[in-house]
């Protein structure tokens, strides 16, 4: 009998195979969640862009927040909601009907001056992100829109390619959004 030797891959090289196999999967994972979460931050994006094109057209129309004392005031069907489309509405609440890339609300907040010109003040727009929590703010968006003596801003914060964050004034009684040590987003006024 003539015995021929079997040309076969040893277990050595099996496990090698298998071992680079793992360490390209590793090293390939967090660039797909990466694209993910970039495409979440382009929905959250064009949403916002509509609340703010909203409340840049009702402040424009009722020239600022005089008529606005709170929130449901904000999210009556006659005010900012007028200028939503039908599935982007906020109830009088401040929450929208439409949910996030993370099936969160959108919730929406009005700041006002304490003192001075009634109609100065700022509408947020926030998204609390994957883990739907307002406190922790790893991964909060926000967008804003200002009206300050007639004058409309409008910034976002929070987005992976923002180049500069939050609005930025010189002599005015709007500060610009602070980080604080424990990365949480600030609005604060002189007023």
């Amino acid at each position: 009998m003539i015995f021929r030797k079997r040309k076969a891959f040893t277990l050595v090289e099996i496990l090698i195979v298998v071992a680079v196999i793992g360490i390209l999967f590793v090293a390939l994972v967090p660039r797909i969640d990466f694209a993910g979460d970039s495409a979440r931050e382009a929905g959250i994006k064009s949403d916002f862009r509509n609340f703010q094109l909203a409340a840049e057209q009702y402040l424009r129309e009722k020239i600022g927040l005089e008529e606005c004392e709170n929130i449901s005031d904000l999210c009556a069907d006659d005010k900012m909601n007028m200028y939503l489309d039908n599935g982007m509405k906020f109830d009088p609440m401040g929450e929208c009907e439409k949910e996030d890339p993370w099936n969160g609300k959108y919730t929406v907040q009005v700041i006002k001056e304490n003192k001075g010109d009634p109609k100065n003040g700022a509408i947020v727009f926030i998204c609390n992100g994957r883990d739907h929590n307002k406190h922790v703010l790893d991964d909060n968006y926000t967008a804003t829109v200002i009206y300050d003596k007639g004058e409309i801003r409008s910034s976002t914060e929070g987005f992976s390619n923002n180049i500069e964050s939050g609005i930025y004034t010189t002599g005015g009684p709007w500060q610009s959004f602070s980080e604080c040590a424990e990365r949480e987003f600030v609005i604060s006024y002189k007023w």
